[in-house]
């Protein structure tokens, strides 16, 4: 089996996150990885020729990013706005357009070298997803709902999309991308992505990092092909969901608010898990990536959405 380690964690870890009855060719692991309670750790491709590849492709499938670009100048973000818009995603709870819990997230970002109010939404198949499992051992009827559920992702973050437009106005799509899917290959083989993104040479994706933290845009090299045309979805966590409460007492959530917009409706206990101390910054991040892709815009987070 040939191992690619573009994360910082050491190989003999990694192989302890990996299933048990996991049969693979090639495995990568992006910066992201982590263990987590899907069947293969976050931040991950797979290709493998195994029969009952099934069971290690489920958990949040389709789960993505979508980015919008508004013609809004970034002044223009106010409480009072993204507060409207909060309250109309609560109100989709259960339903597409649903932003969903954990590190799921919309924030409003604006461009390093100046321009318009951006939009990214990061969100997934919510309980549409569980749907898929009891299908592994049913190869037609998994990959039929698995697929539905894929389309049924990225329709809410369309739906998403939408609410965000009826408060700051007409978006255009930059990108759509899910990290969570599974590709069959001509040769029968199948590539399995688990919070990776499938990007070929020349292709662009999101890279964001943490709540108060730069994303990038970037574009895929050559070189993306040695890697399973597979790209990290985030910089990764640096802490454990559990290590995050003792890491959050000393923390000045008060001074992050400041930095930038979060509605008072969201309260800080929320985001004791997700805060800034629990990932990796974006430059370290693009260091772990570097030949693979090549950055293309910075951005600046000014407004933070989760946890609704």
């Amino acid at each position: 089996m040939k191992l690619t380690n573009l994360s910082a964690e050491p190989v003999g870890r990694l192989y302890g996150w990996l299933p048990p009855a996991l049969q693979a060719e090639e495995i990568v692991f992006l910066p992201d990885a982590c263990p987590g309670k899907s069947p293969l750790p976050t931040g991950t491709a797979v290709l493998t020729q195994q029969e009952n590849w099934r069971h290690f492709a489920v958990s949040d499938c389709g789960c993505g990013m979508r980015m919008l670009r508004s013609t809004v100048d970034p002044a223009e973000l106010t409480m009072q706005n993204w507060e409207q818009l909060a309250n109309l995603l609560r109100a989709n709870k259960g339903r597409l357009g649903d932003l969903g819990g954990g590190n799921h997230f919309l924030d409003a970002v604006v461009p390093c070298d100046d321009g318009p109010l951006h939009f990214v939404v990061h969100t997934g198949s919510r309980n549409e997803s569980g749907l898929v499992d009891e299908y592994v051992d049913q190869p037609h009827a998994f990959d039929r709902e698995f697929s539905r559920v894929v389309d049924w992702a990225r329709a809410n973050r369309e739906a998403i999309g939408d609410a965000i437009q009826k408060v700051f106005g007409r978006m255009d799509v930059v990108l759509d991308l899910p990290h969570n899917t599974w590709q069959r290959l001509d040769n029968g083989q199948v590539v399995i992505r688990k919070g990776s993104v499938h990007l070929k040479p020349g292709e662009v994706s999101i890279l964001p990092s943490h709540m108060t933290g730069d994303m990038v845009l970037i574009e895929a090299t050559d070189r993306v092909q040695e890697i399973l045309c597979s790209v990290s979805h985030g910089t990764g966590r640096t802490m454990p969901r559990g290590a995050c409460r003792d890491a959050s007492e000393g923390y000045d959530f008060a001074a992050m608010r400041r930095q930038i917009l979060i509605p008072d409706s969201i309260a800080d206990a929320s985001l004791r898990t997700d805060a800034p101390y629990a990932y990796r910054d974006l430059d370290a991040c693009l260091q772990l990536l570097d030949g693979y892709v090549r950055p293309l815009q910075r951005f600046s987070v000014i407004g933070y959405l989760g946890h609704l």
